[in-house]
């Protein structure tokens, strides 16, 4: 976290108005009662909030870390009906989740936080995290020396505002850019798919052309289709992704593969290759009725490539899957054993296809790609965000580091990716 200076904390606008009565209610039951600390827990809520996530998990030891009797201070919120707790608590694996009751559900206002006493004690926490954090994402650290020199130019408070989003989507990217505006940046890499997780990977990404590392913009060198040209290796050569699965029994299934080399295989392969399979699709389905825009389009194209074998109960859902069957019947029949029909853990049932994938990716983006453009060009800004790259557009050669995604990716995958550059800054 960078000095006690320009920390800011986000409330609900509905929260804040009602802040003096609330703060009446509480004084009396927690000791010591301190405004500060009241609207920091409300703000540790409010920035967990992401988009499309309808609680925010939040362990009672960090926000007690955080601010001091800050469980008192949720307690209290709990009590008056203005957060909601959801979910079930166990010791070390799950942890209660918070959201703002529906009458308090408004647009966050952000407000600067000058209690000197409180930032200092903020700062030690933020502190110990990357400590620890630094240890947990041990052989995939290279990039966290650009996150902590992250920042966001301020002319993304008045494009949210302008941009005519809801206020679910403008609180999650407000929260999401308030946090690197406070310095409080985080990394992980999951257990599951491998990912690598930071404050860019969870940023809107409309607010990506107001980021700064080192005061330089940042493009994004983006795999277009990633998930599908990935899935394109089980139709060529699956057993070389066998070692990148946790099942036994999955592993002998991809080793043990045989693929025809229909005509069918060969235009899923040729249309992820160009880039045009949602736009394809998108087509197909209108064909039959199913009318869609883009996005919608490759929400229902993932979907029949990740969801159970059963037919689907919503109609939509429906049709668009026997449309795909009848375009690409010897694609759906292999990708419908790989996905297989076991129950059990994530790793043994269907969603082991869309795991395999994801670490797929991690394993190109992190373990081959990153690697190589740090051992090949030293000093170069280079961030992850899942299936893209972004890196600097003033110092670094923008161009060697699209060329090393393409060749990496290129010779592992068989076919060469389509690479989108996405973003300068919108000036406001």
């Amino acid at each position: 976290m960078r000095g006690l200076n320009k920390y800011s904390q986000i409330l609900p606008e509905r929260v804040l108005n009602d802040l003096p009565v609330i703060s009446e209610l509480m004084a009396p039951e927690i000791k010591g009662f301190n405004v500060d600390c009241l609207k920091e827990v409300i703000s540790i809520v409010a920035k967990n909030l992401q988009k499309n996530k309808e609680s925010a998990p939040l362990q009672y030891k960090v926000i007690r870390k955080l601010v001091p009797q800050g469980h008192l201070y949720l307690k209290g919120l709990l009590d008056a009906g203005i957060v909601i707790r959801e979910g079930q608590f166990m010791p070390k694996i799950k942890c209660y989740k918070y959201k703002f009751s529906p009458e308090y559900i408004s647009k966050y206002k952000k407000i600067p936080l000058d209690n000197a006493k409180l930032l200092f004690r903020i700062k030690k926490v933020w502190q110990d995290y990357n400590k620890k954090a630094a240890k947990s994402i041990w052989g995939r650290s290279e990039q966290k020396q650009w996150l902590h020199k992250l920042t966001i130019k301020p002319g993304y408070e008045k494009y949210l505002h302008e941009n005519g989003c809801t206020v679910e989507q403008f609180n999650a990217a407000l929260g999401s850019a308030t946090k690197i505006q406070n310095g409080e940046i985080f990394y992980k890499v999951d257990n599951t798919s491998k990912r690598f997780h930071s404050n860019v990977t969870n940023l809107s990404k409309d607010l990506r052309p107001f980021l700064r590392i080192n005061n330089e913009p940042l493009i994004n060198i983006d795999v277009k289709n990633c998930q599908p040209y990935l899935s394109t290796i089980i139709l060529t050569n699956p057993s070389k992704v066998s070692w990148l699965t946790e099942n036994p029994a999955f592993a002998l299934c991809l080793q043990t593969l045989k693929v025809s080399h229909n005509k069918d295989v060969k235009d899923y392969i040729y249309l992820v290759a160009n880039g045009t399979l949602y736009e394809y699709m998108m087509k197909a389905f209108a064909d039959e009725g199913l009318n869609l825009d883009r996005q919608e389009t490759k929400r229902q194209v993932l979907r029949i490539l990740f969801a159970r074998n059963r037919p689907p109960k919503d109609p939509d859902n429906r049709l668009a899957r026997d449309i795909f069957k009848q375009t690409f019947p010897t694609v759906h029949r292999i990708f419908s054993k790989v996905r297989g029909s076991m129950k059990g853990n994530k790793f043994e049932n269907f969603k082991r296809f869309s795991i395999l994938l994801q670490r797929i990716e991690s394993y190109l983006m992190l373990d081959i790609i990153l690697k190589r453009i740090y051992r090949e060009l030293p000093g170069t800004i280079a961030v992850t965000i899942h299936d893209s790259v972004m890196t600097g557009i003033l110092t670094n050669n923008v161009e060697a580091v699209r060329n090393i995604i393409d060749e990496e990716l290129t010779n592992f995958v068989g076919i060469a990716p389509k690479l989108e550059i996405e973003g300068l800054l919108r000036e406001k």
